[in-house]
């Protein structure tokens, strides 16, 4: 297993980021699909250094695991795959394996009704 560094500082500036939403130092938004955050203190700052730099110990966390790595025996196993894709509202559904579908296609349902259920009570109370 690798460096837990870079896992800890991201976790650790989130909490920060959360904590500066707390004390009302920082705000932040989704522009189109793209979320951001500005604020003014002690917590905003220290919280996005701290993800700046957990991103950059993992990107030179690399060449250091890159010659660790060792593979296990290969088996033959059976591999179902698939997967979501919202635009917007809809969801798009792919799978290999038929059942594998079926489970998809209910949890894109179950994540529709919830985006729509979060707008529904964004357009009755807002904020």
């Amino acid at each position: 297993m690798g460096s837990r560094v870079p896992q800890l500082l991201f976790i650790a500036g989130i909490i920060l980021l959360f904590l500066a939403f707390l004390t009302g130092e920082g705000k932040g938004g989704i522009f189109i699909i793209f979320p951001f955050f500005y604020g003014s203190g002690i917590f905003s700052m220290a919280g996005v250094l701290l993800i700046f730099f957990s991103f950059l110990s993992f990107f030179f966390s690399f060449p250091h695991e890159m010659g660790k790595t060792e593979f296990p025996p290969t088996e033959k196993r059976e591999m179902k795959t698939g997967g979501i894709i919202f635009i917007g509202p809809i969801p798009i559904v792919f799978s290999s394996d038929e059942k594998m579908g079926r489970l998809l296609v209910t949890i894109a349902i179950l994540i529709a009704i919830f985006i729509f259920a979060l707008l529904l009570i964004m357009q009755l109370f807002p904020f």
